[in-house]
C-alpha cells in the first residue's frame, strides 16, 4: 500500500511537469503573438504548480511573466509591474544559477529604467513634480546603483508639497551612506583641444600615453550629505514643523557648521517664533558670510530699529545702499531712524509750553532733525515713486519746514495716483 501511494505521487509530480510545460508552452505561443493578456492568463494557471517544478521551468515562468507585462515596451502603464517581475526573475537567477534569460532580462530592465529616467525629466521640466517624483523613485527601486535618482524624487517630492515623502526619501539616502560623490576623468583632445570625459582612470590614461589626450585630470565632487541635512530641515520648515525644523538644522550645522543657507533657515524659523533676539543674532552671523547681500543688512537695521537703536540702524540701511543704491526702503528708513530724534525734543517741548525762548529753541531743533531726514525720503520716493505712504511723509514734512511749493507738488502727484 505504501509503494501504491508514492507511485501515485509519482504519477501526479509527472502529470503537474506535464502540465507546466504544456501551459508554459502556451504562454509562450500568445507572448510572440504579443496577445500578452493571453500570456499572462496562461501563467496565472501555472503560478499554481511552481512549488514542485523543476528550475529551468520556474526560470522560464518568471521570464514570460516578466515579458508579458513589459508588453514589448508599448505600455507605460506596466512599467512598474514588468520591472519588478524582471527584479524577481534576476533575483530567482542568481539563487539557482539559471542563466538563460539574464541578458535579455537585464536588456528589457535596462530599457524599462532608461524610460523612467526619460519621463521623469520630462514631468519635472514641466513641474508634474509628483508624477516625476515616482518615476525617479521607480529607477531607484528597479537599479539601486543609481541613487542620485532617489535624490532627484526627493527633490521633486519637495516641490509638489509632498514634504513628508521628501522628508522620508531624503532619510533613506543618509541612511544608506549615499554621499553624491561623483568622479569624472577628463583630459585635452590633441587634435581640437576640446575637452574629453572617460569612463575609468585607466581609459584615460591610455589616451594619454598614446599622446591622443594630455593635461589629465580627475574631478571629484563635494559630498552632497551636508545638503540632504539641510533639505531635511527645509521639508520640517515647509511643513510647519518648527521643533522638527530646528532639530534637523542642528544637525545639518555639525556637518557643515558655516552654511549660509543653514542659518538663514534658523533665523527665518526663529522669526515666525517671535524669538527677534536669535533672529538678529543669526542675520548679523549670515554678513559675516555673504557680507555682499544688501537684504541681510536692511533686515538687521529693521530689527536693530526695533529695538531702539537707531544710530545702529542707520549703519545698517547705509550698507544697504552702499551695495543698492536705488534701495528705496532703505532711505526711507534712515529717515524713520533720524526722526527717532524728535522725540525727546518733543517731550522738552511740552515741557516747556509756557517758556516762549526754549520753546523756539527746541522748535528750530526739531526743524533740523526735519532737515536731515528729507533728503533720505526724497531719494526714497525717487526710488519709488509710486509709493502713497512715502508721499503722505514728504507733504508732512514739507509743510513743517514750510517748503509750500514742494508740498503742493506732492499732493498733486498723491492725488493723481
Amino acid at each position: 500500500m505504501k509503494n501504491q501511494l508514492i507511485l501515485l505521487l509519482s504519477l501526479s509530480l509527472s502529470f503537474g511537469v506535464v502540465a507546466q510545460k504544456k501551459e508554459l508552452k502556451t504562454a509562450e505561443k500568445a507572448l510572440k503573438k504579443k496577445d500578452y493578456a493571453a500570456s499572462l492568463d496562461q501563467l496565472e494557471v501555472v503560478s499554481a504548480l511552481l512549488e514542485y517544478a523543476a528550475p529551468k521551468l520556474i526560470e522560464k515562468y518568471y521570464y514570460l511573466k516578466a515579458a508579458a507585462l513589459f508588453e514589448d515596451g508599448t505600455n507605460s502603464a506596466q512599467e512598474e509591474l514588468a520591472g519588478e517581475a524582471y527584479l524577481e526573475l534576476l533575483r530567482f537567477q542568481k539563487e539557482s544559477g539559471m542563466k538563460k534569460y539574464v541578458q535579455k532580462a537585464a536588456e528589457d530592465l535596462s530599457r524599462i529604467v532608461q524610460s523612467a529616467v526619460a519621463k521623469g525629466s520630462t514631468l519635472y521640466n514641466g513641474q508634474k513634480y509628483n508624477e516625476a517624483a515616482q518615476k525617479f523613485e521607480l529607477v531607484y527601486t528597479l537599479s539601486k546603483k543609481d541613487t542620485s535618482f532617489l535624490e532627484n524624487a526627493a527633490l521633486a517630492s519637495f516641490y509638489a508639497k509632498n514634504y513628508d515623502q521628501s522628508i522620508t526619501l531624503y532619510k533613506k539616502l543618509l541612511s544608506i551612506g549615499y554621499t553624491g560623490i561623483t568622479t569624472q576623468y577628463k583630459a585635452t583632445n590633441a587634435l581640437s583641444g576640446e575637452d574629453m570625459y572617460f569612463n575609468s582612470q585607466k581609459d584615460m590614461d591610455n589616451q594619454v600615453r598614446l599622446k591622443l589626450a594630455s593635461a589629465p585630470e580627475v574631478l571629484v565632487s563635494e559630498s552632497r550629505t551636508g545638503n540632504i541635512a539641510k533639505n531635511i530641515a527645509l521639508s520640517y520648515i515647509a511643513k510647519g514643523d518648527q521643533d522638527a525644523a530646528l532639530k534637523a538644522i542642528d544637525d545639518a550645522k555639525k556637518i557643515f557648521p558655516n552654511d549660509y543657507t543653514l542659518i538663514i533657515s534658523e533665523a527665518n524659523i526663529y522669526f515666525k517664533l517671535g524669538n527677534n533676539k536669535k533672529f538678529l543674532e543669526l542675520l548679523k552671523k549670515a554678513i559675516e558670510l555673504k557680507p555682499n547681500d544688501p537684504q541681510l543688512h536692511y533686515n538687521v537695521g529693521v530689527l536693530t530699529l526695533e529695538q531702539g537703536y537707531a544710530e545702529e540702524a542707520i549703519s545698517h540701511f547705509q550698507n544697504a545702499i552702499l551695495l543698492k543704491p536705488d534701495y528705496s526702503d532703505a532711505y526711507n528708513n534712515i529717515g524713520v531712524s533720524i526722526l527717532e530724534k524728535t522725540k525727546p525734543i518733543i517731550e522738552e517741548m511740552n515741557n516747556n509750553l509756557s517758556d516762549f525762548d526754549k520753546y523756539d529753541e527746541l522748535l528750530l531743533q526739531q526743524k533740523e532733525v526735519y532737515r536731515e531726514a528729507l533728503p533720505y525720503y526724497e531719494n526714497a520716493l525717487k526710488y519709488n515713486e509710486k509709493s502713497p505712504e512715502i508721499m503722505k511723509t514728504l507733504i508732512g514734512l514739507y509743510e513743517l519746514l514750510e517748503m509750500y511749493d514742494k508740498q503742493k507738488a506732492t499732493k498733486s502727484k498723491l492725488d493723481a495716483l
